[in-house]
């Protein structure tokens, strides 16, 4: 299993886990769409999935979302590796951090 830290997030959804730290190829049928769904202060969420799902041709998408707003990602990156995969997602929560730290809760702004 590959390992996963939030810190400061609560995870609501988690498939991801689930995946060993080889190549993808060798774990196409736990490659699906909703993979990881993690909860932050400031309307904040990091989303994780495969697209196409079960397919070993498609990747990663690593999205942070506020305030619901899929169509404009705060941050939005890909990835095609488990060992890749964990770099976006350092990334990803870098952003966060950054996002909370810029919009501090009580913020109008959320």
């Amino acid at each position: 299993m590959i390992p996963l830290k939030f810190a400061g997030g609560t995870i609501t959804h988690d498939d991801l886990s689930l995946l060993q730290e080889c190549a993808v190829s060798e774990q196409v049928d736990l490659l699906k769409e909703d993979m990881l769904q993690v909860e932050y202060a400031g309307g904040l969420l990091l989303d994780v999935g495969w697209y196409p799902e079960f397919d070993a041709a498609g990747g990663f998408r690593i999205n942070v979302i506020r305030n619901c707003d899929w169509g404009r990602p705060v941050v939005a990156l890909t990835a095609h590796e488990t060992a890749e995969l964990l770099e976006k997602l350092d990334i990803a929560q870098n952003a966060i951090k950054g996002e909370l730290h810029n919009f501090p809760l009580g913020n109008s702004a959320f």
